[in-house]
């Protein structure tokens, strides 16, 4: 069984090859998708509601007035947004409008550098510009500042992930310690490949992130690449103290392998899983979105440690029996010419 799962290594390095060049590819032409991050910036909204119907007349005036005013205060907005209907007030985003019909928001975005003393100066023109206006029966209009400090949510992802990562490599040096350098090559090979299956994840769905996620995910992807890794070196390498196995093949001994330890790897990887979607479903909006984003890793690292990794494995390990039946041979040699002596 094992000779024909060793023998579509290749087509587990295609599928992967062919993900990566198509997230490279993305990824060298739009980056990721970071529209969920809210960097500094100032905002004047010119908010206009009307009992009949929205007037584009009204909708004009309302914006030359406003520039105007701009203007005159020598500030200069970045972006213009015109929003139909009124903020969700049962969203955490400023930016989340639902439709109501006879709602309309001016939104300018303004640099967080720009003087807070001319944008209040410049609400102050805009309110006198509506007061002179006549904007129809029932019209009301309200002008509001918000000023959005740069988050640090992304630096605590960013933190993270570095933590994920260092834990990580802790993983790779014990692995290589205590099961060998050819289960740690293994391991690395797999954990690299994760992490790269998971970036090209967020390059080529164009999934909308905060700015460091895809480095946090692809660190827990090496995290969790190389804990699965880990249950199924354990075995092998209790296996190898028994007589009967330790003499087997490469693909032989591999195959035990994850015959011993498929149901405690799908166990962990669907256990990581349901967890994630639980926090995911009962979390607000921005954290729903980094823990429903970190099922990627997983799912990768449950691809790896099933197909991926126990068939280069049985590759590695067939290259390092050749080594130490080489080296066994040559001290044998060695040994019995010491004896002759």
């Amino acid at each position: 069984m094992m000779n024909k799962r060793s023998k579509l290594l290749y087509v587990w390095v295609a599928v992967s090859a062919a993900i990566l060049i198509a997230g490279i590819v993305l990824f060298a032409l739009f980056g990721f998708n970071t529209s969920l991050d809210r960097p500094a910036s100032k905002t004047v909204d010119v908010s206009y509601n009307v009992v009949v119907e929205l007037s584009e007349e009204n909708k004009n005036l309302l914006s030359e007035a406003s520039e105007a005013a701009f203007a005159a205060n020598g500030v200069t907005y970045e972006e213009k947004l015109e929003l139909e209907g009124q903020a969700d007030p049962n969203s955490s985003s400023q930016s989340e409008f639902y439709p109501t019909g006879n709602d309309f928001t001016l939104r300018y975005v303004f640099d967080a550098d720009v003087s807070s003393e001319a944008l209040a100066n410049a609400v102050t023109a805009i309110n006198e510009a509506v007061d002179a206006a006549s904007l129809g029966t029932g019209a009301s209009v309200t002008v509001t500042t918000h000023t959005l400090s740069l988050q640090t949510f992304n630096e605590s992802l960013w933190r993270a992930a570095v933590a994920v990562l260092t834990g990580a490599v802790v993983a790779l040096i014990y692995v290589g310690v205590r099961f060998g350098v050819g289960c740690a090559l293994t391991g690395l090979a797999a954990a690299v490949n994760d992490m790269l299956l998971t970036l090209s994840f967020f390059a080529i769905t164009r999934v909308p992130v905060y700015a460091f996620a895809p480095w946090l995910y692809a660190a827990i992807a090496a995290a969790a690449s190389l804990g699965l890794w880990l249950v199924r070196c354990m075995k092998l390498r209790e296996n190898a103290k028994d007589p009967a196995f330790s003499a087997l093949a490469a693909d032989e001994a591999v195959a035990e392998m994850c015959k011993a330890t498929d149901k405690a790897v799908f166990a962990l990887a669907g256990s990581a899983l349901v967890i994630l979607a639980v926090c995911a479903a009962c979390m607000f909006s921005g954290g729903a979105a980094v823990f429903a984003g970190a099922l990627v890793p997983v799912a990768a690292a449950l691809y790896s440690s099933t197909l991926l990794a126990p068939a280069l494995h049985v590759r590695v390990k067939a290259a390092f029996d050749k080594i130490k039946a080489k080296r066994a041979r040559y001290t044998g040699k060695k040994r019995a010419a010491r004896g002759e002596e």
